[in-house]
């Protein structure tokens, strides 16, 4: 038997975000619904499981340790929903320093 591991705190966050398959120069809008420091739940989208998406988030609030602020984050999509939605898991997040 595996041990369990606990979910990570889930913030509702009904804010915008800009997404786009990794390489890809076409980006998207969409809605943020859910984000924790391991992932986050947005859409409509029209991705599927396993594809590799870039996200620009613009937090106004802290997100569990990361400070509020702009990030681009490199993710992989885990699941979607019927209503569209993809949640995905984060690999790696930056902060976008603006001069």
């Amino acid at each position: 038997m595996s041990p369990v591991t606990p979910r990570a705190d889930r913030l509702s966050l009904g804010i915008a975000l800009t997404y786009r398959v990794a390489g890809d120069d076409h980006w998207l809008l969409s809605r943020i619904t859910n984000i924790s420091e391991t992932g986050i739940l947005f859409g409509p989208t029209s991705l599927k499981r396993g594809a590799k998406v870039e996200l620009i988030i613009a937090s106004p609030i802290p997100v569990a340790s990361a400070a509020a602020g702009r990030v681009v984050c490199l993710a992989t999509v885990a699941r979607t929903t019927e209503a569209g939605a993809a949640a995905a898991r984060f690999e790696a997040c930056r902060f976008v320093v603006e001069a």
